[in-house]
Formats: structure tokens, C-alpha cells, sequence
């Protein structure tokens, strides 16, 4: 009984002592290193309007032994911008990330940035910014698409334009972006004996606008009290605007996009060309202008089974993360009037994306 009682004891003890030395040894590996800190990593600016730039902080200390390095502040959006004076930190020192946000659009609305730093437990950290954004001005639609234009025939469309202000006034409109020259743009007036209210924008499509996919920005520069008897402000409203113009070939996608693409993988992206006479025709050549992956070419071949459709096969193996898979293609063909045409590349490489190959589009019927 004696040496039953001595052996439960002496078990109890080393057990005691190893979940003792345990707790010891992992407080003294959790307080090794750099160690940050946040009085808080979410702030809410509440209710705001889109017509101005709104500023927070992000207080934080390293709490660590060793100096903090804080590697990268990366913010989720054009919109948010992080500063931070210097990247090393001694230890018990506190600093500020400062945050501006210029907010876009409207509704409830979460923006995040991304803390790298060298803390060996939590290593990123991310914060957040919310608001409720009332938007200035509304255009309808959001966005202009010419669906289904053709070579050689222009299109139009109107966008509607309202204000806070009933009484706001457009300054100016233009239209900006790599397809600028393809579109024209016309403020329309008021109905006679109406001073008040909404707006409308004519938004034109040249009969040049070339064979693919064309993007442009309309711009409306507007002035209005966001608060009656308040300070007028100026504010640019911003459209969408984008065209696929087809002609006697037409393609069943606007643009060879590859998406998210692990690096060092090898992406493939297929576009079927067709005759949209059903007649025979030839592709003669292609060639990538301005591509951002080293190996990236394509391939062209009949579709099997039809004479008048052709397959064009992007690959490429990007070598890095956060790489930009871009370019264009110029095919030549022997179809009068589009001897010549060309599409864009899209896609980005980045690591963790845990993508799946695209499919291969099968010849539009």
C-alpha cells in the first residue's frame, strides 16, 4: 500500500514538473523576437460621402525583445493609401500607419490593408477600414457596353446623371483611356423650362472604332452643394465604357484571359476565330506585341471538322509572383478589312491562387 501511494506521488510529480517546465518553455519561445502590437486594427468612418479624403491611424508597438521590421504595407485597393515613416522598430518602441482612403462608389463598403512584418507568431496582420458611402452623383448605367457592334457602323447610348444636388451643374465630359478616340461624348440639355434635376450624357461609338474589344473611361466633371446653403464642390463622376466590334470574323471571347495562375505553372488559353458567313478563310500568321512572359507564343491551327473557323492557343509559364501576364496578339488573316486584327492578354501570376486549367471553348455553331 505504502509503495502504491509513493508511486502515484512520484508520477503526479513529474508530471507537475514537466507541465510546468512546458508552460516555461513555451512562454519563453513566445516572448522570443519581435513582437507587434495594435491598439486596434479595425477603425468605422461611419456615414460619409464620396466627395472628399478621409484619415485614420493604426497605432502599434513592439512588444517583442528584438527589433520589429514591419517588410511590406499593402492595401487592398487604389483607393487606400498606408504610410509609414521608417520600417525598423527597437523594442518598447510605438509608431503610427496612417491611412487615407478616397472612397468610390457607394453602400456599406470594407477596405483592407496587410501588415508583413518579422513577428515570428503572427507574422501579417490585417486591418480594415469601413464606411456607409453616399455617392455625390449616380450614373445609369454604371457601365456602357456596346455588345454587339459591328466594323464600320457606329452605335450610341445615353447615361443618366444624378446629383444630391438637384441644381449641380456638368462642367465638363470627356472620355479618356487607351480606346479614347472611339467615343464621343455630348451633355444633352435639360427639357425646356426645366433648370433642375437629372442629366444625360449621349455616349457615341465611331464607325472607326477598330475590329476587338475597345476600353475607355467617360469622365463628368460635375459641381454642386453636397448640403443645401453649404460649400460647392467639384466632383468627377466615372463611366465605364467598352465595345466588341466584330466584322466578318468574330471570336468567342474579347480577350485571351488567363486569370489567376500559379508561378512557374503553365497556363493555356484557347479562342476560337470564326467567319460569321460560314465561309473559308485563313489565318497567316500571329505574333505577341509587348508580352510580359518570356516563353509566351501561340499557336494557330483549323478547327477540326469546320473550314471556317481557326484556333488560337496562348501558353506561357510565368517565372515570379505578383507578374502580370500581358500582351497582345496580332493575327493576320486573309479576310479583306481585317487583314489585320488583334486581342489582349489578362492574367496575373501569384502564388496560393490554386488554379484550375481553363477549358477549351468549342467553335460557336
Amino acid at each position: 500500500m505504502i509503495r502504491s501511494r509513493l508511486k502515484r506521488y512520484l508520477i503526479l510529480l513529474a508530471t507537475s514538473c514537466s507541465l510546468a517546465g512546458a508552460a516555461v518553455t513555451g512562454h519563453a519561445v513566445e516572448s522570443d523576437g519581435s513582437r507587434i502590437r495594435f491598439d486596434a486594427t479595425e477603425h468605422d468612418f461611419g456615414s460619409i460621402m464620396d466627395v472628399s479624403t478621409y484619415d485614420t491611424v493604426f497605432r502599434f508597438a513592439n512588444t517583442g525583445v528584438a527589433p520589429l521590421v514591419i517588410e511590406q504595407v499593402k492595401a487592398g485597393c487604389g483607393c487606400t493609401t498606408p504610410a509609414l515613416e521608417k520600417k525598423v522598430f527597437a523594442p518598447g518602441e510605438s509608431s503610427e500607419i496612417a491611412v487615407t482612403f478616397k472612397p468610390r462608389g457607394g453602400g456599406r463598403q470594407t477596405k483592407r490593408i496587410t501588415v508583413f512584418t518579422n513577428d515570428p507568431v503572427e507574422p501579417t496582420v490585417t486591418l480594415s477600414i469601413k464606411a456607409d458611402i453616399t455617392p455625390f452623383v449616380t450614373a445609369t448605367p454604371k457601365m456602357v457596353r456596346f455588345q454587339n457592334a459591328r466594323t464600320g457602323a457606329g452605335q450610341q447610348a445615353v447615361v443618366r446623371l444624378e446629383a444630391i444636388d438637384p441644381e449641380f451643374s456638368i462642367r465638363r465630359a470627356y472620355v479618356t483611356g487607351l480606346a479614347a478616340k472611339y467615343f464621343g461624348v455630348q451633355v444633352l440639355p435639360r427639357p425646356e423650362g426645366i433648370t433642375t434635376g437629372p442629366r444625360n450624357v449621349l455616349v457615341s461609338l465611331s464607325p472607326e472604332a477598330p475590329w476587338g474589344m475597345q476600353y475607355a473611361t467617360l469622365n463628368l466633371d460635375v459641381n454642386g452643394r453636397p448640403e443645401p446653403g453649404g460649400e460647392p464642390v467639384s466632383h468627377t463622376a466615372k463611366v465605364t465604357v467598352n465595345a466588341k466590334v466584330s466584322g466578318t470574323l468574330s471570336a468567342n471571347a474579347t480577350m485571351f484571359q488567363v486569370g489567376i495562375v500559379e508561378p512557374g505553372e503553365t497556363f493555356s488559353k484557347t479562342v476560337v476565330l470564326r467567319h460569321t458567313q460560314g465561309k473559308p478563310f485563313n489565318v497567316l500568321g500571329v505574333a505577341i506585341d509587348r508580352g510580359t512572359v518570356d516563353d509566351m507564343r501561340v499557336e494557330f491551327m483549323p478547327a477540326p471538322d469546320r473550314d471556317d473557323s481557326w484556333l488560337l492557343v496562348l501558353t506561357g509559364t510565368p517565372a515570379r509572383t505578383e507578374q502580370a501576364v500581358r500582351g497582345e496578339v496580332e493575327i493576320t488573316t486573309d479576310v479583306d478589312g481585317e487583314e489585320e486584327i488583334s486581342m489582349r492578354i489578362g492574367g496575373m501570376a501569384r502564388a496560393g491562387s490554386d488554379r484550375r486549367a481553363p477549358a477549351t471553348p468549342r467553335p460557336a455553331p
